[in-house]
């Protein structure tokens, strides 16, 4: 491993347990805003609903008396195979440094971040290797089956800490999982930095009337964003908090949190975002 590789690898491991302390410290004024443009400016991520979380929503319409063939719904996942086939630069990390720095016993450390575009060209091979799209996508199939949330989108810190040139040449694709991700430190940052990382364009997360108020759902490692509460004996999700992720519909026993897809055109949305932000083809 090269010498500042190593060097940027010790430093992720050694701040990534005071993150959520360094975040809190984004909210002082002066302090917030050098962060901002030094590490975050700019910067818009969102996050993608799991697609069986969005199945649960589609089995809610068959059963509301609405005919819904299968074949003809998009899920999220699709969204992020279209990117990779678009893109002419793929580059897959070794490991997940969020979980090599956490030593996760719960998910994959093999399973890393997918960057695209043509600053992977300037990451050292010591930390990846570039790939095709077809081993692209299946690295992404298997982040799934594991349980994992893709995140996409342009990251600042990740051009910089990777040293890949303007942050408009690196797309980012993280594969997260709820107790090791970053941005389990969105609740600490300051407005402006969290407002740069949201739910997908078109997604929406309802609480229905088969919730039950067991509080489940406020249990420490269901919302990574500690969206949900329990309030009156029903749960009630914060819209400005919750990232979409889905991973609630999930788990919630009583089926009671559907991910509804409520724009038809989300996938056209997401992609315009997407290409407002990264040229994915530039040589």
């Amino acid at each position: 491993m090269g010498l500042r590789t190593a060097m940027t690898t010790r430093l992720i491991r050694a701040a990534f347990g005071r993150r959520f302390t360094m975040a809190r410290l984004t909210r002082l004024p002066i302090i917030g805003t050098g962060v901002e443009k030094a590490l975050f400016d700019e910067d818009h991520m969102f996050y993608l609903p799991r697609d069986t979380a969005v199945q649960t929503s589609r089995e809610r319409v068959i059963e509301m008396g609405v005919e819904v063939r299968p074949e003809n719904v998009v899920l999220p996942s699709q969204f992020i195979d279209h990117i990779l086939r678009k893109s002419r630069y793929i580059f897959i990390m070794n490991s997940c440094m969020c979980r090599d720095a956490n030593d996760c016993h719960d998910y994959p450390h093999e399973i890393g971040c997918i960057f695209l575009g043509r600053g992977t060209t300037r990451i050292s091979p010591d930390m990846g290797r570039q790939a095709t799209v077809e081993e692209a996508i299946d690295h992404m199939r298997r982040a799934r089956e594991k349980g994992l949330v893709h995140l996409v989108g342009r990251n600042k810190i990740d051009s910089v800490w990777l040293n890949t040139g303007p942050k408009e040449d690196l797309l980012s694709i993280c594969n997260c999982c709820p107790c090791c991700c970053l941005w389990k430190m969105l609740p600490d940052l300051s407005d402006g930095i969290a407002s740069g990382v949201t739910r997908m364009p078109g997604v929406d997360v309802q609480v229905t009337d088969r919730c039950t108020g067991c509080g489940r759902c406020e249990e420490e490692g269901w919302c990574f964003v500690n969206a949900i509460s329990v309030r009156d004996g029903r749960a009630t999700i914060d819209s400005g908090s919750c990232r979409g992720c889905g991973r609630c519909a999930e788990r919630c026993p009583s089926g009671a949190v559907e991910v509804l897809i409520t724009d038809p055109a989300f996938m056209e949305r997401a992609l315009a975002s997407i290409e407002s932000l990264v040229d994915l083809n530039a040589q």
